[in-house]
This record gives structure tokens, C-alpha cells and sequence, in this order.
């Protein structure tokens, strides 16, 4: 039967495979046209390291589209790949923290004891981990720990030689050497013996540190003959073993050690010397003949497995290959040997000569092209050079040069020959990595002094310049977004780099007393402005070929938080928007350590604006204005609040917001407008710069010229500025769907203006402000609110009508009768707390319709934004608050009353009607400004907090009228009234003291009217808060809204941060029972740190209740954490987190408090949390307690590092290190023998 059916099968295969039409893809030409970008992709050499400007197809997982979005989730985001064979890392940091600590030990039993009790311990621990290691090697769950104490026994021997070298039973150091070289046979044997390269690997660094040592008995030449015997040791046992792991490490490490002794001076390691190597001829052989070796292995070895291509691949960095990895660490120790010498510039590049030729030319061997032919040239060139080299002084005397220049011209000729003419096989991603290691190597080499002394940066910014042209035309040549994104980022971010490291250098130097740090680096303005004005050209140049294309930083975040998808949505990280803030970011970096002067400031903001609001208006550019508005504004607003430069802000943020709103969509005027008044506010504050900029001297001139200086007044260009935006804003306001926001900034913008033309002397001035204003407000009221009313009616008319004619029920019903928008509007109302379940579907439709009142909403913001400045001029904070809050109190009623009578619902904000929400914010500014700005406010008179209360209060109860919900209404009036109140208060009290902070208030120090009374009238209005907000939660109805506590406990914290005792512990305790009777951890997490802090305020005024405060909190802390263990006992995980937390919270502080921060006692507890977190991890199969239980560990080891009292002794820490060690021993041994079980997780 089954051969009759196997034709058919034959059949339907080849039917199913043979497409509908003509399928130009089964064409035999597009195998040859995707070889290019096949080889491009697959570049063995350097392998699959993570690249930002990789451009994966459309349809590969994670790829980021033109817009910044994701088309398809990766199949592991970087949190999966983190996690993946997470237990393993775990266990793998384990036993390197124990090889650490064992070692530490083997050291301080040499400090503790004397010679022949230090002997024989540390010979026991040796045989004692030689025997761990024959006994767990061969058991494979087993292996890796054995390798770990094997290693340990060979650190201990290897620390017991040198401490018999101290204890003087070894007599001289070339003894010491010789026993040393012995460890390393014995070493290279055990290796051999367990047939693992970790054991080898630790003769790596040994026989590179004899090497260093050698100078004690021979000199700078031993050093150099060691370190090249070690490292063709090294070779040969990664030949021998077919090692990628050790090859890897030698060619990395045996650069490191050369680079370090090029740029460190002589010091001492315990008894030997280490002396630096400072002969240049013998450094320029030592480092060509190493490089040499190093190439070769990395060309030999450059598809083996290594352990730095794994460890970048487990960070989710991709997985480098063997070349490049190695390559790339080796090149830092070559670096530093460069950077030793580059003050003979010559000599210097000579080592990037025969660095280029020595990897480029291996490059090319990887990448496929015949050994012969890039050997050849450079063995015949490199010998010939060689003896060049040797005959320095008969060259430099015959033909006036030195031989290391004619080394390097010489051989930059053969390399880059070699390499152009095999240019088709080097890859995009090698080209933009050369470019960035190129453009260090010369900020490195390149001189750059003062303008008095030296060029002031035109050579190097001018060879600078030549590179970004070379990577911006091969950009457009191999239309490549690699060397875009270069073009693009390099010329900034190397800027940035270099300052930020700067500043940190000398902050370091100034902080140890040392002298002053000048750094490498000397650019004039001049040049800089010119360089940066290039480079912003190219950027504008390439970007509008391939500026879509992403840094494709996202695509591994897929999934992580909705702070990470908005990153990746945003479309914040395509070339266009990275050639937007980044040149911001640097221009600000710059102004602030006077790198620029006014002109060149200005002319840099000018043009990069510029250049992206033209690719903006000519749709070069697919990501959105709104991104432009923001960088462009706080980049103008920072450099205004540092340096001043009124004028010139407020002229460059209004033509540059004008032209993108002029182009741009109507949902951005709001935000446009408004920032265009930042500018006029911040100068209207009368602040003074804190950092002023030089100016050329033409600008003072000018500056000082009558006629420039009083057209280009400040109060002048305001409202010229003002009346620009206007004729942009204006005409288009009456077709837009939403007007608020666009209005209310556009006002805020004409009373600004307004308000600084009254500081004028100019009558014309202030005559065309009111006009200004008056025309504006006319218009809006006109045009706007009637038309805006009768569309929502008309909605609601259509929904009306469809409801009563379709005949629609609430509920989901039968199949055939379910309605999408019915659902749709269902699910509305059950995610938003003002709204209630309801029969009427009429009213479940309409659910979404509101009307925004624009005209009420305008003159509540003029109103409420007037008694904000009066309350910051004038001292009568009380009677503003009155008069000003009786006026939006009654006009809230009207607008309410009117919306209901035309039968609609206001829109919401935070589940409170805006013209309420507004009103009660700006109550709370005014009460705020009331005690920041007036010279006389204080923080002890408070009757305008009482009325601000009284009249919030009115507000709230406001709101509930014209309402069926009311419980639910209530439950967001009580929010509404804590939580802006709270941020007054926070705010205030940051801002220079102005209002007593949270924790700080005694309520019966002070006068009874202007303190004490207050402070009663808001803890009643609390209490109040409290029992009606237990009343709601006992009837059920906010349950729903509150399903996991959260908000609950928020709010009661909030209550325990207003009150001064009471209330925040009636509220605590209030939480604490819900959430136990709802089975609610996470009110629990909040309520119990509230409770703590409602004592705290408690103890402000009561001193016995302060003297006994720590010993609450630790010992809360320690019941806590007994409560966390007994969750396993009593199988209730879901509260095992939340006593955690809160046990960890209340151990530290009351620790702290107590004073046990400079003893083991704190270390102690920290240690024992970490067991006990660690155990819970184990037994509940949960890995973030296990990782959690490691990072308390590691804090309490840094802890007694950190804060230990210097009275400690030696025996003390041995002790201390003993515990660890035993502890870190038994966890690792646990955890690998329960690994199985614990992957499962």
C-alpha cells in the first residue's frame, strides 16, 4: 500500500514546491548577485560580534524597520539569552570568587604566621584541593568544581614560594625564579594530566610574570627575552593542545604585558623588582616580533572556540571569532606601547606600520586570500626594514632622517598596497572599526598645543576631516550603513569621549592633591567650529541616502519593559535622530568646559538645526517632529541656563520651532509653542548664567553698537518672536480636531510676552503685546469652542442613533449577536476608575465622547496661572489663595453644569474631570510659589497651606456632584487630594526649604495660627482620607481597580509621608489588614515600610520613641525575615518576596542606625540574609533569589571593605575570609550537585 501511495506522494511534494506564476526568484542569476552581500555578512575573522549597524532583511526576527519599529519579535531577547544556562554562570562566578578569596587567604596566612605554621597550612589547603580535584574531575556533574580546586591548589603553591622568599627561607631571586619556572612544569603536567586549558591557562600569566621579573637579575634585555621565550612557550602549548583557548589568551595577554612595560615605571611586586622597558629599539623589536607570532596563531587558530568568544557571546554581544577578539585585546597593550612614545611621532607610527601589516595582512589570510601572497611582501619588506632599524645612526647621518620614519613610509606603502589590492575581501564592519581605531591612534599621536603654542588642532581636525570624507565617500561607493553610521557618530562621540575622560582625570589629580591635569588634547574654536560645521555637512550628505537606517541597539530589547519598546518605536536611535542629539549632546558638553566661544556656539546650533529641519520639510527624514522639538529645546534651554545668550536662544528657538511647526502635524503645536515660551520665562526669572562664554572681539563690538543694541532688546524680540508663531499658529488652529493644548500654550505664550513688555520702557511695545494678546483670545473664543461643541454632540447623536437601531445590549451575548465595539467600549470602562459598569448602552457607546470645554479651560489657566505670579511677587499668599480658588471653584460648577446640560461628559485626567484636575494643580503651584520666590516666605507660615487644603477639598467635593459612582468617585478624590499635596511638599522642600519636608514636622513648635492649626486641619482631613478609604476597600468597589494593592499601598505611603504620625499609622495599619484579608503582597510590601516611617514621625516630636528607633527598625527587620523563612515552611511563595524586601530594607537601616557600620556586625547580617535568600532560591526553584542572595554576599564583603574601621587586625580579616571561603565552598558544591533541579527553572 505504501508503495501504490508513493507516486502521489512524489507528486503533491513537487506540486506544493512549484509557484503559481512566474517566479523570477528561481532564476539561476540571483545566486551570483547576493554573493557579495553573503561574504560581506559572513566574515569569519571577525565572527558574529554584535554589530549596531548591522542591517538584518526585513523578516529576520528583531530586524528594525525605517520607522524604528519591529516587524517581528526576535526569537530571544537579550534578557532570554542572559538567562539562558543562567544557573551555570552563576555557579561559574562562584568558583572564580573562590579562587579569588583562596588566594587572598594563601596571602594573609603569610602576614599572620611565621614560617613553618604558614607552610604547612598552606601545604594542606594545596594537597587538600589536589585532592578535591581527583576525586571530582572524573565525575562529569562534578568536573568544572574540581578544575576550580585544582587551580586554587596551584595559586597556593605558587603564593607559598613567594612567601618563603619573604620569610627568607628562599635567599635570593634567582632561586625564587627557578622554583617559579618548577611550579610551571608541575603546572603544564596537572594540565595535561585533567586534559582542561584552565589549568593551563594559569601558566599563562605566571610565566608572563617571571618574564617581567627578570629585570631584577638581567635587565630591560631579560625582560624582553622572557616575556618572547613565555610567549613562544605559550604557542607552543596552545599548538601542541590544538588550543583555541590558550592561543587566544596568549596573544591577548602577551601585548597586555608588553604595553604595560612600555608605559608604567619601575615598581616593586613583594620582593622582585619590575622594571620598565624604556630602550626604543629593543621595544620596537620585541613588540614587531611578538605581533608577529601573535598574527600567525591568530590565522592558524581563527575558526577554533575560545573562551573571550563565549563570554561576549553569554553578555548577548554576539559571538566574535577567534581573530578578532584576540586581535582586539592584544591591540590595547599594543596601543599603550604606542602611546608611550608619541612624543617621537616617527617612532611611534613606525609600531602602527608594522601593526597594520602584521594583523591586516593576517585579516586577509582569514578572509580567504593565498598566504604566500600577502606573506612574501611583508617578510622580504620587514627583514629589509629590519636592518635599517639596527643601522639607525648611519642612516639618520647619511641621509638626515631617522630610520624608524623610513620604516614607517616604507612600510604604510607595502601594507595599504596589499591591502587595496585585495580590497573585495575585506568586509564593511572591518572598514568602520578601522576608521574608529585610525581616528584614536591619531588623537593619540597627533600633537595638538594652544594656538600660542602650537596649531591649536588644524593638522589633526584637518586629517580627521580626510577620514570622515574617505568613510562618507565609501558610504555612497559600497552603499554601506556601517560607514554611514561612522560618518555619522565618530566625529561627536570621539569629542565627548575624550572630555568626559579629561574631566575625570583631573578631578581625580585635583581630589589626591596632585598637579593640575591638562589632557592630550588643545582645540582653538576656531578649527573646532570648522571641523564640526564639516562634519555636520556629511552627515546632512549621507543621512540623505541612507539616513534610515538604525542602529540596531533595539532589536535584542524586544519585550523587556515599555520603557525599552518605546526606545525601540521611537525611532531614537536611526542615523537621522542620532545626527540630531548627539551633535547636541557634544555642542553642550563643549560650551561647559569652554570649548567654544558665542559665535561658534550659536553657529553650530544654528546649522545642525537647520540642517535637520530642511530634511524635515523635504521628507528626507521619516521619524517624527516631535523628537526634533525635544532635543532642539532642552539643548537651547541648557545652554541658555548655563551661559546666558538670551537673545540669540529666543530668536533660534522661535525661527527653528516656527519652521518645523510650519511643516510638521497639528498634534505638535502644544509642544511647540510652549517651548518657544520657555526661553522668555527663564529670562524673565532674571537668573544669572552660571558659565560665561568668550566672544570674538567683532561680537562685542556689535553688541555694543546703539542701533543693534536697542532693536535687539530682549522685551523686543519676545514679542516679535511671539507674533511669528502666532502667524504660523493661527490660521491653521481653526481645522484642528484638538484645540487645547495648542490654545492654552499659545496664551501662555502671549502673557509671557506680555508680561516682559511691561518690564519695558517702550509704550509702542506695550500697546502691541495687548493687541497681541487681545486679538488672540478673541479669535480662539470665536472660532473655536462652537464648532468644537457641536461636533461632540453630533458624535453622540451618531452613536444615539446606531445604538437604537441596531438594537444593541451590553454583555457579550451569543456568538452571532457579539459586537466588537460593545466589547471594545466594556473593556474602557472596567480599565479606567472613573467609570462604572452600566446597563444602558446608549451610555456604554459613548463611553469615549467627551468635551473639552477649551474657553473655561483658557481662563481657568489665565486665572490660576495670574495668582501664581502674584503669589511669587507678592507676600499676601492666603488672601491670592481665597480669592483665586473661590473663582475656579465657581467656575468649575459652571462648566460643569453646562456639559451636563448639553448632556456630555468632560475628559478626564487620572480619573479626575480636567477642569477639576486643573484647578487643584494650580492651587498647589500657588501655595508652592507663595514660600519659594518671596524674599520674606517661611516655611513656619502656613495658613495658606490650611486654605489650600480647605479649598482642594471644595474642589474634590466638587466633583462628585452630577455622579452615580460615587464610591468610586470618592476613591479618586482621596487620591487627588494626597498626592498633589505630597508633591508640593516634596517639591518645596527641595527647592531651598520652602515648605517643611515629609518626616520633619513637630506640630506643636510654633505659633498656633500660622503652624499648629494647619497641620491639625490637614491630619483631620487625613484621618477622614483613611476611614473612607477602609470603608470603600470593605464594601469591595475598589477592589477591582486595585487588584494587585498597588495602588492601595501608594496611597497609603503617601498619607504616612503627609501626616505627622496619627494618620500615617492609621493608614499603615489600615493597609496592612486589607492586604491580609485580600491576599494582597504587595500593599503588604508598601504598608510595612510605611508603618516604620509613620513611627519615624511619630519620634520627631516624642525623643524617648527616637532614642529606641533603630532597634524597632532592626529588630522589624530580623521578625521579617523570619516571617520570609517561614513562607517555605508554610508553602505561601507569593509573600516570600515582599517580607524579603521590606526584612532587607528594615536590617540595613536599623544596622545603620544603631551604628554598625564600622564593625563585622553589619557584614554578619548581610551574610546570613544571603544564606537565607540563597536557600529559599534553591528550595523554591526561583534564580533571582539566588542571584540575589550573591549580590548580598558581595555587599557585605564590600561593606567591610568599604566602611571596616581601620583597628581591625590581620587575624581578624583571616578569620573573616576563612568564613567566606567555607561558605562560598559549600554553595558551589549545592548548587553544581543540585544543577540539574535548578535548570529547570
Amino acid at each position: 500500500m505504501g508503495d501504490d501511495e508513493s507516486p502521489d506522494k512524489v507528486i503533491r511534494e513537487r506540486e506544493f514546491r512549484l509557484p503559481s506564476g512566474v517566479d523570477i526568484g528561481n532564476l539561476d542569476i540571483s545566486e551570483n548577485v547576493d554573493d557579495s552581500k553573503k561574504s560581506q555578512k559572513q566574515d569569519d575573522a571577525i565572527g558574529g560580534l554584535f554589530d549596531p549597524f548591522a542591517e538584518p532583511d526585513g523578516g529576520l526576527p528583531g530586524s528594525v524597520n525605517r520607522d524604528g519599529g519591529v516587524t517581528s519579535p526576535p526569537e530571544r531577547d537579550l534578557v532570554s539569552q542572559l538567562s539562558e544556562g543562567g544557573e551555570q554562570r552563576i555557579n561559574w562566578i562562584l568558583m572564580v570568587s573562590m579562587i579569588v578569596i583562596y588566594s587572598a587567604i594563601s596571602i594573609q596566612i603569610g602576614r599572620v604566621f611565621e614560617a613553618q605554621i604558614g607552610t604547612i597550612l598552606l601545604l594542606f589547603l594545596a594537597f587538600f584541593g589536589f585532592g578535591l580535584g581527583e576525586l571530582w574531575v572524573p565525575k562529569e556533574r562534578l568536573r568544572l568544581l574540581g578544575i576550580t580546586w585544582v587551580i586554587i591548589s596551584m595559586k597556593v603553591l605558587y603564593g607559598l614560594s613567594i612567601e618563603l622568599r619573604n620569610w627568607g627561607v628562599i635567599e635570593d631571586d634567582l632561586l625564587l625564579g627557578i622554583v617559579l619556572l618548577l611550579l610551571v612544569v608541575v603546572n603544564v603536567w596537572i594540565a595535561y594530566r585533567h586534559d582542561h586549558d584552565a589549568i593551563a591557562a594559569q601558566s599563562t600569566l605566571v610565566l608572563l610574570a617571571i618574564g617581567s621579573t627578570a629585570g631584577t637579575e638581567f635587565g630591560e634585555l631579560g625582560v624582553a627575552v622572557m616575556i618572547l621565550i613565555a610567549t613562544t612557550i605559550l604557542h607552543g602549548i596552545a599548538i601542541n593542545r590544538g588550543s583555541g583557548n590558550l592561543a587566544s589568551l596568549g596573544i591577548a595577554s602577551s601585548n597586555l604585558w608588553i604595553g604595560m612595560h612600555a608605559i608604567t615605571p619601575q615598581f616593586s611586586a613583594g620582593p622582585l623588582q619590575v622594571l620598565p622597558v624604556e630602550e626604543p629599539l629593543l621595544l620596537f623589536l620585541l613588540l614587531m616580533i611578538v605581533t608577529s607570532m601573535n598574527a600567525y596563531m591568530a590565522t592558524v587558530f581563527s575558526k577554533n572556540e575560545n573562551w573571550f568568544s563565549k563570554g561576549f557571546e553569554a553578555l548577548g554581544l554576539g559571538k566574535p571569532g577567534l581573530w578578532g577578539v584576540s586581535i582586539s585585546l592584544g591591540m590595547v597593550g599594543a596601543v599603550l606601547a604606542v602611546a608611550s612614545n608619541r612624543e617621537d611621532l616617527g617612532y611611534a607610527l613606525g609600531m602602527v606600520t608594522f601593526l597594520g601589516g602584521a594583523f591586516g595582512g593576517s585579516y586577509l589570510v582569514v578572509r580567504g586570500v593565498r598566504s604566500s601572497r600577502v606573506s612574501q611582501p611583508l617578510l622580504i619588506t620587514a627583514t629589509i626594514l629590519t636592518i635599517v632599524l639596527l643601522n639607525d645612526n648611519y642612516v639618520n647621518a647619511s641621509l638626515g632622517v631617522s630610520a624608524y620614519q623610513i620604516f614607517t613610509a616604507i612600510g604604510a606603502v607595502v601594507t595599504v598596497s596589499i591591502i587595496l589590492r585585495d580590497q573585495s575581501s575585506v568586509s564593511d564592519r572591518v572598514l568602520w572599526v578601522g576608521s574608529v581605531a585610525v581616528l584614536s591612534i591619531l588623537v593619540l599621536l597627533v600633537p595638538t598645543d594652544s594656538k600660542s603654542d602650537g596649531d591649536g588642532g588644524f593638522v589633526l581636525l584637518g586629517t580627521l576631516s580626510l577620514l570622515h570624507i574617505g568613510t562618507a565617500f565609501l558610504a555612497f561607493r559600497r552603499n554601506s550603513s556601517s560607514l554611514t553610521g561612522v560618518t555619522v557618530i565618530l566625529p561627536w562621540s570621539w569629542i565627548v569621549i575624550e572630555k568626559i575622560i579629561e574631566e575625570t582625570l583631573r578631578t581625580i589629580m585635583i581630589a589626591n592633591d596632585l598637579n593640575g591635569y591638562d589632557g592630550i588634547v588643545h582645540l582653538e574654536p576656531l578649527p573646532l567650529v570648522i571641523y564640526l560645521s564639516l562634519s555636520s555637512l556629511l552627515m546632512f550628505l549621507v543621512n540623505s541616502k541612507m539616513g534610515d537606517s538604525g542602529v540596531n541597539l533595539a532589536s535584542g530589547f524586544v519585550g523587556i519593559t515599555e520603557i525599552s519598546a518605546s526606545i525601540r518605536d521611537s525611532g531614537l536611535l536611526n542615523l537621522w535622530s542620532i545626527g540630531l542629539w548627539l551633535p547636541m549632546l557634544t555642542i553642550v558638553i563643549l560650551a561647559q568646559f569652554d570649548g567654544l566661544n558665542t559665535f561658534s556656539l550659536v553657529s553650530l546650533l544654528a546649522l545642525i538645526s537647520a540642517l535637520h529641519i530642511v530634511s524635515f520639510a523635504v521628507g528626507l527624514r521619516s521619524s517624527g517632529e516631535e523628537g526634533i522639538i525635544w532635543i532642539v529645546a532642552i539643548t537651547y534651554l541648557t545652554i541658555q541656563w548655563k551661559h546666558g545668550l538670551d537673545e540669540w536662544i529666543i530668536v533660534l528657538m522661535c525661527l527653528s520651532i516656527s519652521s518645523i511647526l510650519y511643516f510638521g502635524k497639528d498634534a505638535v503645536y502644544g509642544l511647540g509653542i510652549g517651548m518657544v515660551a520657555v526661553p522668555m520665562l527663564v529670562y524673565w526669572t532674571g537668573r544669572d548664567p552660571s558659565s560665561g562664554l568668550s566672544s570674538p572681539k567683532w561680537i562685542s563690538d556689535l553688541d555694543s553698537a546703539f542701533f543693534f543694541d536697542s532693536i535687539f532688546d530682549v522685551e523686543i524680540l519676545a514679542v516679535a518672536c511671539t507674533i511669528v508663531v502666532l502667524s504660523v499658529y493661527l490660521p491653521r488652529a481653526e481645522h484642528m480636531e484638538n484645540m487645547l493644548r495648542p490654545a492654552c500654550s499659545a496664551l501662555i505664550l502671549v502673557v509671557i510676552s506680555s508680561i516682559l513688555s511691561l518690564e519695558s520702557d517702550n509704550a509702542l511695545l506695550q500697546f502691541s503685546s495687548a493687541m497681541v494678546f487681545v486679538f488672540t483670545s478673541f479669535w480662539l473664543i470665536s472660532r473655536g469652542e462652537i464648532r468644537s461643541e457641536l461636533k461632540t454632540i453630533a458624535r453622540r447623536e451618531t452613536v444615539i442613533n446606531m445604538a437604537s437601531e441596531s438594537g444593541l445590549s451590553p454583555g457579550l451575548g451569543s456568538f452571532s449577536s457579539y459586537n466588537p465595539k460593545v466589547a471594545e467600549m466594556e473593556q474602557l470602562r472596567r480599565s479606567r476608575r472613573e467609570f462604572s459598569d452600566t446597563e444602558d448602552i446608549t451610555e456604554l457607546l459613548s463611553s469615549e465622547i467627551t468635551h473639552t470645554p477649551v474657553v473655561g479651560m483658557v481662563v481657568l489657566m489665565i486665572v490660576l496661572l495670574t495668582g501664581i505670579l502674584s503669589s511669587a511677587v507678592l507676600e499676601i499668599g492666603p488672601l491670592i489663595l481665597v480669592s483665586t480658588g473661590v473663582f475656579c471653584c465657581a467656575t468649575v460648577f459652571l462648566i460643569k453644569k453646562r456639559t451636563k446640560g448639553l448632556e456630555l461628559d468632560l475628559p478626564h485626567i487620572f480619573g479626575m474631570e480636567m477642569p477639576i484636575a486643573l484647578s487643584v494643580t494650580g492651587v498647589c503651584l500657588m501655595l508652592l510659589s507663595a514660600h519659594v520666590f518671596p524674599p520674606g516666605s517661611s516655611p513656619r507660615q502656613l495658613l495658606d497651606m490650611a486654605v489650600a487644603c480647605s479649598l482642594i477639598l471644595v474642589l474634590l467635593m466638587v466633583s462628585l456632584l452630577e455622579h452615580k459612582n460615587l464610591i468610586d468617585r470618592i476613591s479618586i478624590g482621596i487620591d487627588w487630594f494626597v498626592i498633589p499635596l505630597l508633591f508640593t511638599r516634596l517639591v518645596g522642600g527641595a527647592l531651598v526649604g520652602a515648605l517643611p519636608l515629609p518626616f520633619t514636622v513637630d506640630p506643636f513648635d510654633g505659633e498656633t495660627l500660622e503652624w499648629t492649626m494647619p497641620w491639625v486641619i490637614l491630619e483631620s482631613i487625613l484621618v477622614m482620607c483613611v476611614i473612607l478609604g477602609f470603608w470603600i476597600e470593605r464594601r469591595g468597589n475598589d477592589n477591582n481597580r486595585r487588584a494587585d494593592g498597588f495602588g492601595s499601598g501608594v496611597r497609603s505611603l503617601a498619607i504616612v509621608m503627609m501626616s505627622f504620625g496619627p494618620a500615617g499609622i492609621l493608614a499603615a495599619s489600615s493597609s496592612a489588614v486589607q492586604s491580609l484579608r485580600s491576599s494582597r503582597p504587595s500593599e503588604l510590601g508598601i504598608a510595612l515600610p510605611g508603618g516604620i516611617l509613620a513611627i519615624f514621625a511619630l519620634s520627631i516630636w516624642n525623643e524617648s520613641l527616637l532614642d529606641w528607633f533603630g532597634e524597632i527598625v532592626l529588630i522589624s527587620g530580623i521578625v521579617v525575615m523570619i516571617g520570609c523563612a517561614l513562607t517555605v515552611v508554610l508553602n505561601l511563595p507569593k509573600w516570600t518576596f515582599t517580607l524579603a524586601a521590606d526584612g532587607h530594607i528594615f536590617v540595613i537601616t536599623g544596622a545603620i542606625a544603631i551604628g554598625m557600620i564600622g564593625d563585622f556586625t553589619l557584614p554578619v547580617l548581610m551574610i546570613v540574609m544571603s544564606t537565607e535568600i540563597w536557600i529559599i532560591g534553591i528550595l523554591q526553584l526561583r534564580k533571582g533569589f539566588r542571584i540575589w542572595g550573591l549580590a548580598d554576599l558581595v555587599a557585605g564583603i564590600l561593606c567591610f571593605l568599604v566602611f571596616a574601621s581601620g583597628d581591625i587586625g590581620q587575624n581578624e580579616i583571616l578569620l573573616g575570609m576563612t568564613v567566606l571561603a567555607v561558605e562560598l565552598g559549600i554553595v558551589a558544591w549545592l548548587g553544581i550537585a543540585n544543577q540539574d533541579e535548578l535548570l529547570k527553572d
